[in-house]
């Protein structure tokens, strides 16, 4: 469980440097390629925290960056803020992991210092324009409409692979994974011809 103390103490620093850069400069979007302005901006910040000695975000950074490199290395470089935005999501989740383990092994310091890495994962997750859950709703209706009028029952897995395929409504959109599933499943069910009762 992230507490308040720990998030608090990890914010005090990092806002304001990155609101302060992000409102007149950045827009991390949907789908954008190219040189990504969030790599800019880490370098940056990472030049910050050195100078205020902010070991807890310099580690942060540095480890964002370092995976970045070696991804390029391997010839799997982030291209899109899509690929970013998951890369973040990975990083946050394995400090969660993380703080469950350290919780059952009462480790109060380490929990601590998790928290804190979450905190500032989470700045950077924030800065982020995702799709809203009206949106995604809106595409998945209208993927079943398509199923509909060509004649074919729509089924989970065609209609999320229509929604993901390269020019789809999904394609490189920043959204959440778990609802988009949830939603899917809910709508297809909704519409399933319902099966006659045994006689």
């Amino acid at each position: 469980m992230i507490t308040s103390r720990a998030l608090t103490r990890s914010a005090s620093t990092f806002w304001q440097c990155w609101r302060c850069s992000f409102s007149t400069s950045l827009a991390f979007r949907n789908g954008e390629t190219g040189a990504l302005p969030i790599l800019a901006q880490l370098r940056t910040d990472m030049k910050e925290a050195l100078k205020a000695k902010d070991r807890t975000r310099l580690n942060v950074l540095r480890g964002i960056l370092t995976e970045t490199t070696t991804l390029e290395k391997e010839s799997k470089g982030i291209k899109t803020n899509k690929q970013f935005y998951r890369l973040l999501q990975k990083r946050k989740n394995a400090s969660l992991n993380a703080v469950k383990d350290f919780q059952a092994a009462n480790r109060e310091d380490l929990t601590e210092k998790e928290n804190e890495q979450i905190g500032i994962l989470q700045g950077y997750l924030d800065g982020f324009v995702t799709t809203s859950a009206e949106e995604i709703v809106g595409a998945i209706q209208a993927s079943i409409q398509e199923f509909e009028v060509e004649g074919v029952t729509p089924k989970r897995d065609k209609v999320r692979a229509r929604l993901y395929r390269p020019g789809g409504a999904f394609e490189d959109k920043i959204l959440d994974e778990a609802l988009v599933a949830k939603t899917i499943n809910r709508m297809v069910h909704e519409v399933a011809p319902s099966k006659p009762s045994p006689g």
